[in-house]
């Protein structure tokens, strides 16, 4: 038995470290392809807010554009060619657009056509003026936009006012690519631009981060020079460096200026992603580890139930062996009386006789209780013990218990009673209370050396009622007090011999104070004596 024990503990064994491993490996590449898709899920979150920035920046240049094309200072004509200048008979007419900014005009008409002109006009959703129309038809048609900024970049540059107005007067001899930017109009920057588009951008970020259900802090970085793409380090959740110019008109006019030196480049680097993986894997992660401690619980319990088969083995075993030795003595004592009546002509000697067929009555009687015994704990392990319960006077019982030990003891027994709180009576079984305060005398006696000194004290416990049986036996180790009262398990002696028993007592007695509503508790040490409690409602 021990040894396919030992061959089932290492199956189990190899068993669980294949499935912790396989649970390991699992997380582990669950891990990699969650890393992927959170990474992905963090660069289209910077695209769409890239998106989100440009769209406002978009939106603001055709409030701008729109504002000061409407204004009263700028006119706006729209002609006719002549029809000899008019292809397709007039069916899409050339269209002449004329710009005046403060009295200045172009002095040549931007060209479209009738049918691109009414297009633009008609996806704008309500009734469009021409600057509506123009500012719409400039985001797709560069040439008209370059005709706008253009007209109007010179319109705030030649303001009298402007600080370019001011340089070209005194400086002439200064080419046009090395102007200085006025600090007013549509080519200068806004101030503050940085923090203003780091904050914008930040917050359309974490925006679109909530939308993934990511919540995760992250660091925003604006810079003027990009990164090489073999610096970028994805394994920490960075996202690929974006090129960011939706701060002003400035990259709309790059044959005036540098456009790079208003360019910037932004870049996200969520901080400890990991975190985030992870807690977005915490429904899978949990059930797993769920999945792997109900394994090793299964486990567990085969294997304690594989190691309660083999102790029951053991214990049917020794309670055979008991059994067999307590049935023995009975039978070979009544067998040597009856032997003795025959052969040693027993009849004609009345006194003998009568000795013989005592001998015989008293071995017939433990025989009985033995198997009486033996049949209550087959009994009440099939919960088949029906208590009938009565009023019962406490030290009649008691004196009653006390008789019977004595004169089955054989041994020299002082016993001492006392009812410290007086109690008169309890409401009990009388056949199975007496047995199993019986089984605790029995156990006194025969586990104690000459004279068998025993106390037993009543008393009362709240709405307990205690009887207290104490001993000065060999007492029973701390190893074996939380085992006494299972069913067969016996205590070694010793140097005890001789002891016989099934190893049902105690496991009888704490049936029946359960099934009384109370409780059975011992006290013991070593060579010194036991201390066992019944505890019954009052």
């Amino acid at each position: 038995m021990k040894r396919k024990l030992k061959i089932v503990f290492i199956l189990i064994t190899i068993s669980l470290a294949g499935i912790v491993i396989f649970q390991l490996y699992w997380t582990s590449n669950a891990y990699s392809i969650n890393k992927k898709i959170f990474d992905g899920k963090v660069i289209v979150a910077m695209q769409l807010a890239m998106d989100r920035c440009k769209k406002d920046y978009f939106d603001s240049i055709r409030t701008v554009l729109v504002k000061r094309l409407s204004d009263p200072s700028s006119v706006i004509t729209i002609d006719t060619p002549s029809k000899a200048n008019t292809p397709n008979n007039n069916a899409n007419p050339v269209l002449n657009i004329n710009f005046s900014f403060h009295g200045s005009v172009n002095s040549n008409p931007f060209q479209t056509d009738a049918h691109t002109y009414n297009y633009y006009r008609a996806n704008i959703n309500h009734k469009a003026t021409v600057p509506e129309v123009l500012t719409e038809m400039s985001f797709y048609v560069p040439t008209l936009m370059m005709e706008l900024t253009t007209f109007l970049g010179i319109d705030d540059a030649m303001h009298p006012s402007s600080e370019l107005s001011t340089f070209i007067k005194t400086h002439p001899d200064i080419p046009g690519s090395k102007w200085p930017l006025p600090k007013e109009g549509i080519y200068a920057l806004p101030p503050n631009y940085k923090q203003t588009d780091s904050l914008k951008l930040s917050r359309y970020f974490t925006g679109e981060l909530h939308k993934m259900n990511i919540d995760a802090p992250f660091i925003l970085s604006l810079s003027n020079k990009g990164q090489s793409p073999q610096d970028f380090n994805f394994h920490d959740g960075e996202t690929n460096e974006n090129v960011y110019q939706y701060h002003g008109f400035i990259f709309l006019l790059t044959h005036y200026t540098r456009q790079d030196e208003f360019t910037l480049y932004a870049k996200a680097t969520i901080r400890n992603p990991q975190y985030a993986i992870i807690k977005g894997m915490m429904i899978t992660l949990v059930l797993s580890a769920f999945l792997v401690l109900f394994t090793i619980y299964c486990f567990y319990y085969i294997v304690r139930t594989l190691n309660q088969q083999k102790v029951l083995g053991e214990l049917k075993d020794d309670f055979i062996n008991n059994m067999t030795h307590e049935l023995k003595t009975p039978i070979a004592t009544i067998t040597v009386a009856i032997e003795g009546l025959q052969k040693f002509n027993a009849q004609n000697d009345p006194e003998k006789t009568q000795r013989y067929l005592q001998t015989s009555r008293n071995e017939l009687t433990k025989l009985n209780e033995l198997v009486s015994k033996v049949l209550d704990v087959a009994a009440f392990e099939r919960d088949k013990i029906t208590l009938l319960k009565e009023k019962i006077a406490v030290d009649a019982l008691m004196n009653e218990l006390i008789t019977a030990e004595k004169a089955k003891a054989g041994k020299t027994v002082i016993v001492t009673y006392n009812n410290r709180d007086r109690v008169d009576y309890i409401v009990a079984d009388k056949l199975h209370f007496g047995n199993a305060i019986l089984n605790i005398l029995d156990n006194a006696v025969k586990y104690s050396n000459e004279p068998v000194n025993i106390r037993i004290e009543v008393y009362r416990d709240g709405h307990m009622v205690i009887f207290s049986i104490s001993d000065n036996g060999i007492g029973i180790p701390a190893a074996h007090l939380g085992r006494i009262f299972e069913k067969f398990h016996r205590v070694p002696t010793g140097n005890v011999h001789n002891v016989k028993g099934t190893g049902l007592g105690l496991s009888y007695v704490k049936y029946i104070a359960e099934a009384h509503g109370g409780h059975v508790a011992v006290n013991s040490e070593v060579n010194t004596g036991s201390q066992f409690m019944i505890s019954i409602p009052m």
